[in-house]
């Protein structure tokens, strides 16, 4: 069993030791404890920070798991509900998961805003008052991509069997009906087709997250261009140069596949929000 010395030097330690077998002992065991203290009532998750920090700083291209893990322990701890506008939250979030992968190879970057877009995704569709303040939080988003979209990139790692552990991590505050058997994936991945669920499901390497994330960037950048009354040819217009511009900018192949596969889709995932 791992121990759980925050005064020790035990990130560095496990370093020089056997990483892949040591880190998904260490992982596992902490999702398991994260929720039996979630569970309990705590809010003081600073033991798993203070270990994961370490673990970030010391390894040179750190798992995306272990990246979610550290991000998603630490929004929880800031008590994210308490933030009067849910949209500087979701900008908090936004800057905490950039500053956690700078040391990670530009896909890995991309693949980790998933989150960001899960919490973004229900303030488009159910906070119409916010759309100013998410649309400017998406470009800046947007942008963000095109930048790692540009870096060389030789990374391209397969998902953990850890993976949809860390979607409940993420998705622990998110109450369902009782007795309810929610798909997970399909509540994290909401503007993404079946297919493309199912892919995740079987198991895929972090490329292929990052054109799932880009899509869903797109998705989502495009639905906030409706709702602003103006004319249906302006808004065409708006709608294409917006398209192509994000499309330009995505150079992934993984990307375009996703997103020309789900325009053959007979319905769109935007057509049916949660």
């Amino acid at each position: 069993m791992v121990q759980f010395d925050s005064n020790s030097n035990s990130a560095a330690t496990i370093h020089h030791s056997k990483p892949a077998d040591t880190f998904q002992l260490m992982l596992s065991e902490s999702i398991h404890r994260f929720f039996t203290e979630y569970r309990s009532g705590s809010t003081d998750f600073s033991h798993f920070t203070s270990i994961f920090s370490r673990l970030l700083q010391n390894l040179p291209d750190p798992p995306l798991e272990f990246v979610w893990f550290y991000s998603a322990v630490t929004f929880h701890s800031t008590n994210k509900f308490n933030s009067p506008n849910p949209v500087s939250s979701s900008k908090d979030l936004f800057q905490l998961l950039v500053s956690c992968s700078t040391s990670c190879n530009a896909c890995k970057r991309i693949s980790v805003l998933a989150p960001v877009i899960y919490d973004l995704y229900p303030l488009v569709f159910d906070r119409k008052e916010l759309k100013r303040e998410v649309e400017s939080l998406l470009d800046g988003i947007v942008s963000y991509i095109s930048i790692c979209c540009g870096m060389e990139d030789d990374g391209n790692d397969d998902l953990s069997s850890r993976f949809g552990d860390l979607l409940r991590v993420w998705m622990v505050d998110r109450v369902g009906m009782e007795g309810e058997k929610r798909d997970d994936l399909k509540v994290f991945f909401p503007l993404v087709s079946e297919e493309s669920r199912k892919v995740i499901r079987g198991g895929c390497r972090v490329r292929y997250l990052a054109g799932v994330v880009m899509c869903q960037a797109v998705l989502l950048r495009l639905c906030l261009k409706f709702g602003y009354g103006i004319p249906k040819l302006e808004l065409e217009n708006d709608l294409h140069d917006c398209a192509v511009q994000m499309i330009t900018g995505f150079r992934s192949f993984h990307f375009l596949d996703i997103f020309l596969r789900m325009l053959l889709e007979p319905v769109l995932p935007v057509t049916s929000p949660l």
